[in-house]
Formats: C-alpha cells, sequence, structure tokens
C-alpha cells in the first residue's frame, strides 16, 4: 500500500504559515497553489483585449470599449461558465444594439430641446438597460457585459460602434472557443 501524500500545509510549511497569516488571507489558496495558471490567463485576457482593439482599430465610446473588455474578463475570467458561452456572449451584445435602438428611436421623435435635455439621456440610459435585460431574458442570452453595451449605444447608434460591437464579440468567441480546453476556471 502507498504512503498517503503530504498535505499542502506538511510540504510547504512556511508558504503554508504565511497564507494564513492575517495580512494574507486576502490571497485565493489557488492561486498560491496554482500561480501560474492565474497569471497566464490574466496576460492572456490583456493580450486578447490589446489584439481586438488593433484589430478593430478602436476608436469608439468607452463604455462600449468597457462592456468589450468586460466580456473579456469574463471569457478569460470563468471560461466555462454559462456568461462566458458564445452564443450568449455574441447574442447579448446583439440584444444590446436592438435595445440601444429602440431608445434612440424615442429620442428622434421628440424634439431637439427635450432630447438634449440630461434627464431625457438620464432616462433613455435606464431604459436601455431595462430593455437589454428584457431582450436577454427572452432570447436566452444573457451577458451582463452587454449592458454596457446598451448603455454606450443609448443616446447615439455611430455605425462604426455597432460595427465594433458585432465583429469584436465575434473575436472574441471565436478566441474562447480556439482556447476553451486550455483555460481553466479561476474561481
Amino acid at each position: 500500500m502507498r504512503d498517503k501524500q503530504p498535505d499542502f500545509g506538511q510540504r510547504y510549511p512556511r508558504l503554508h504559515a504565511a497564507r494564513h497569516h492575517p495580512l494574507f488571507r486576502w490571497i485565493d489558496a489557488r492561486f498560491v497553489h496554482r500561480p501560474k495558471i492565474y497569471i497566464g490567463q490574466a496576460i492572456l485576457a490583456g493580450l486578447a483585449l490589446i489584439g481586438v482593439l488593433i484589430a478593430e482599430d478602436a476608436l469608439t465610446n468607452g463604455a462600449i470599449v468597457a462592456a468589450i473588455a468586460s466580456s473579456v474578463a469574463i471569457v478569460f475570467f470563468i471560461p466555462h461558465s454559462v456568461a462566458s458561452n458564445p452564443v450568449r456572449l455574441v447574442g447579448g451584445h446583439l440584444v444590446a444594439i436592438v435595445a440601444g435602438a429602440c431608445t434612440v428611436g424615442i429620442l428622434m421623435l421628440v424634439p431637439e430641446a427635450v432630447a438634449a435635455n440630461k434627464y431625457m439621456i438620464h432616462s433613455m440610459q435606464g431604459m436601455s438597460l431595462a430593455l437589454v435585460i428584457l431582450f436577454m431574458t427572452i432570447t436566452n442570452t444573457e451577458h451582463a457585459p452587454a449592458a454596457g453595451t446598451a448603455l454606450g449605444l443609448a443616446t447615439s447608434m455611430p455605425m462604426d460602434s455597432v460595427l465594433f460591437i458585432v465583429s469584436a464579440s465575434l473575436l472574441v468567441a471565436i478566441l474562447r472557443i480556439i482556447l476553451s480546453k486550455h483555460l481553466h476556471n479561476l474561481i
């Protein structure tokens, strides 16, 4: 019969003691055991976003770039979750475009003086969030970062932003499909 392997605390007593020090309790124990995976996936996520932004030559709304960056983070943070499913990722952003188009359409119906009012703009942003949540749940394409896309498109819908969202979400989904066998959930 084989001897039982010593646990982590027995094999690495100093590291174990450091892990339980009050100043270091906030560090995830899984990171201590597998730092290469965590660091590697974080670097891959950064490189993926850089690649998407360079490929798209993104000079678009900050909220939209933040939404795509959040999608990249989810794909590399929890790649084997429902949230990073490619259909939900792309579908959520497409639904957000539709929600943004609805609020922009409403703004086109009101006079310009009303549309420029900050309360009207805030109302349309709130409505775009409500619509994207409703549309995503109806179509089963829930992807929380797409709320940022809806917010970025709530008051105007430049075609370059729409093309960026569609192509960037497709690129991130393709990356997830290609790398899924090599990625680990980091939670």
